[in-house]
């Protein structure tokens, strides 16, 4: 046990000065650390119903699980509980294994496929069950519209981040039927929370962050979670460069036992030089990725993002059965890139560097209003989830020269030679607002509890759609406008109190395409592409082990230009599959977790004989995933791992022309855990990809991306 002192001025805290952090730690750490310390012990002076003294308890090896998640439109609900697929990872598990993105989150589920990480390219994102997660659509804040183009949310501010597989459209309204990730903003503490981490990544990045957290005033009311990274230096990729910041602080007022007001700011900035756009290829094949070069990105190259967003809310239990409440955010990206385009035109490897210089940004905004409660009506039990919402999208792109490519020089995938920046060309940006996207709903759902066992939901959401298009001269070039309904509908069955099968229907939408100046349509605007998911599914989850299998099949929209070079929406992308997964706790102290996806896809109804019929681009047969988690006896406290994933071969193109092989990723980790000076230590290090394994990935329609090597990563984190 151990007491906090108010620390005098802007003095560093005892506690970091004992512990030699206040030589490594940012200055601005360090004040967010001492004014948090000073703030708690403020607090404890002026109530006698906080305690004064920090317990940590005893932590096993197993991470914290998520209890409850969130479903949009569907409110809170125990995973097993829902008709559809979701996995949620908790701060604590994120932590333990050293996850950076949401790529290294959910990377042992077999649904996931990375399509990019941020190591030598932009940004991480992936697909999920062979569809890309839209970052556009695809990223929600505590259930609100969020985006994360070419950019990564970092994961310190976040409680927890939850993936909801397939369609979302009556739950969340407009997406791509790839999914959705929710980010779940850290609350603040009943507890004081005081913990410093230092890291070190191979080959001299460097990070600090604090997370510090607790409650003040009378009873307590005021709450406050404050959570800050500085991280920066080379990585072992060659000429990579990463520089990251991230604040954020959440705060809420019980203003009465069921009146909760909360609030949030966060902003994040990161740069990264030296890293690629995309590359493609010109010849049908593609050479081994062991055979290509790693810097094929001029060192000069970059690309940043700085994010800002706000939210609020007020949540109001009416009584013990019906509850409300009211958020709203707003969220604004800026990116700035200089990064190149590889197109590579032979078999040789020769290929030509078009580095494209643009200054983009999004603003966001959203409203929602909810109230959740249940009644019966004879026999039946009905648990109403009733809704509506407004969100906006406004997207400024860039009319620049710098838009349309500068033209570096030739170089060679095995051979790369430095290429002169041309300084100042092509930077005279010209930012125009692209298009803004209204959206208007209202939503009502009911789960009938026909019998202690059976279930039935059914739910509706009516949106009303607005999409104006805008040239560079501010001139309005189209408009669309729609009002569809998204439905959605499920029986569940509780084979017993552990376990649930279920078949659900869903549809959803996403917003419509625009032809490019290069169609002989350009400029036209189409409406919300049509998606629809079919899926039967069993899951249950009991305290040794625990088991998710769904059966799906989902036909999406298709967007692309026909063989008249016209721009069109039709013809569809049908993708069908097995996703299961599960967990085992073999003994007390050795876990195991993994799973398969099988996935058959296809295009149909395309007027391009060339690509109707065809496998749809970057989606693998199959991926298998696996993990072994061991609390070693010979030392308590300290846990080791190991996990793999196999991912199958893809086709680049449309037209199945260029394919990529299959490839196998292993990871190991170990952490361990004691106490040091009184207070509560964690080691953690990671090694992925160990045996160094270089290969490709792919993602857009012709584009190719190569993947990250071995990267060694510790750290340690104390608790005060």
């Amino acid at each position: 046990m151990s007491s906090h002192r108010p620390s005098r001025g802007r003095a560093v805290p005892r506690a970091v000065r004992a512990s030699g952090l206040s030589a490594v730690l940012s200055p601005v750490a360090a004040a967010v650390l001492g004014m948090t310390i000073s703030l708690s012990a403020h607090a404890q002076t002026n109530t006698h119903t906080l305690p004064t003294t920090t317990v940590v308890g005893e932590r096993t090896g197993e991470a914290e699980k998520v209890e409850q998640v969130s479903s949009g439109a569907l409110g809170e609900r125990k995973a097993v509980d829902t008709p559809f697929s979701v996995n949620a990872v908790s701060s604590d598990e994120i932590q333990q294994r050293m996850a950076q993105t949401a790529n290294d989150v959910f990377k042992f589920d077999p649904a996931v496929q990375v399509l990019s990480d941020n190591a030598r390219n932009e940004n991480a994102y992936f697909a999920v069950r062979g569809m890309r997660v839209d970052m556009l659509d695809g990223t929600k804040v505590n259930g609100q519209n969020f985006m994360s183009w070419d950019s990564d949310v970092p994961l310190e501010p976040f409680e927890r981040v939850e993936l909801l597989k397939g369609l979302t459209g009556f739950m969340y309204g407009f997406g791509s039927p790839g999914g959705i990730i929710n980010y779940v903003t850290k609350a603040p503490t009943d507890k004081p929370l005081r913990e410093v981490t230092l890291g070190y990544q191979i080959n001299s990045v460097w990070s600090e962050k604090l997370d510090v957290g607790g409650r003040f005033g009378n009873d307590g009311r005021f709450g406050y979670r404050i959570n800050a990274v500085n991280e920066d230096g080379n990585t072992n990729e060659p000429n990579v460069h990463v520089r990251r910041q991230t604040f954020s602080l959440a705060t809420d007022f019980r203003i009465t036992p069921d009146l909760t007001w909360n609030a949030d700011v966060m902003y994040w900035k990161r740069k990264s030089q030296g890293t690629l756009f995309a590359m493609a290829f010109g010849p049908d094949k593609i050479p081994a990725a062991r055979s290509v070069a790693r810097n094929l990105a001029q060192p000069w190259s970059s690309h940043e993002t700085d994010t800002l967003t706000v939210g609020t809310g007020l949540d109001y239990r009416i009584n013990s059965h019906w509850k409300t409440s009211f958020n709203y955010r707003f969220a604004r990206q800026n990116r700035l890139n200089a990064d190149s385009f590889l197109w590579v035109t032979d078999d040789a490897g020769n290929f030509a560097d078009t580095n494209y210089r643009w200054k983009t940004a999004y603003y966001y905004q959203a409203y929602d209003a909810m109230v959740q409660g249940k009644f019966q009506t004879g026999r039946l039990t009905h648990d109403i989830v009733a809704g509506m919402g407004y969100q906006s999208q406004v997207q400024e792109l860039d009319s620049g020269p710098g838009s349309r490519g500068v033209f570096i020089g030739m170089n060679n995938l095995f051979n790369p030679v430095l290429l002169p920046e041309q300084p100042g060309v092509g930077k005279d940006y010209s930012p125009y607002r692209d298009y803004k996207i209204q959206q208007k709903s209202v939503y009502l759902s009911d789960t009938m509890q026909i019998t202690p066992r059976l279930s039935v939901l059914a739910g509706v959401r009516y949106n009303m759609f607005s999409q104006d298009k805008y040239n560079p001269q501010a001139i309005q070039t189209s408009r669309y406008s729609a009002n569809p309904f998204t439905p959605t509908a499920a029986v569940m069955f509780k084979t017993d109190h552990f376990s649930t099968a279920y078949a659900s229907y869903v549809e959803s939408l996403e917003p419509g395409g625009s032809a490019g100046q290069t169609t002989l349509n350009a400029g036209e605007t189409f409406g919300p592409l049509k998606s629809r998911q079919y899926e039967l599914g069993f899951k249950t989850e009991r305290n040794k082990w625990g088991a998710n299998v769904a059966l799906f099949r989902v036909e999406k929209g298709y967007a692309y230009t026909n063989l008249s070079n016209y721009f069109v929406q039709d013809g569809k992308q049908q993708f069908t599959g097995l996703d299961t997964s599960g967990f085992w706790r073999v003994t007390r102290d050795l876990r195991l977790t993994g799973g398969v996806l099988w996935l058959n896809t296809k295009t149909r109804d395309v007027d391009d004989p060339k690509v109707n019929g065809n496998r749809v681009f970057a989606t693998p047969n199959y991926i298998v995933t696996g993990r072994v988690e061991y609390d070693t006896p010979f030392l308590p406290g300290l846990t080791l791992w190991t996990g793999a994933k196999v991912t199958g071969a893809m086709f680049v193109n449309s037209a199945n022309t260029k394919q990529i092989p299959s490839y196998t990723t292993a990871d190991l980790g170990a952490r361990y855990t004691t106490r040091a000076a009184g207070k509560e230590l964690t080691v953690r290090a990671t090694l992925n990809n160990v045996f160094n394994r270089r290969y490709w990935t792919t993602t857009y329609d012709g584009f190719v991306l190569p993947a990250s090597t071995r990267t060694f990563m510790m750290n340690a984190s104390m608790r005060f």
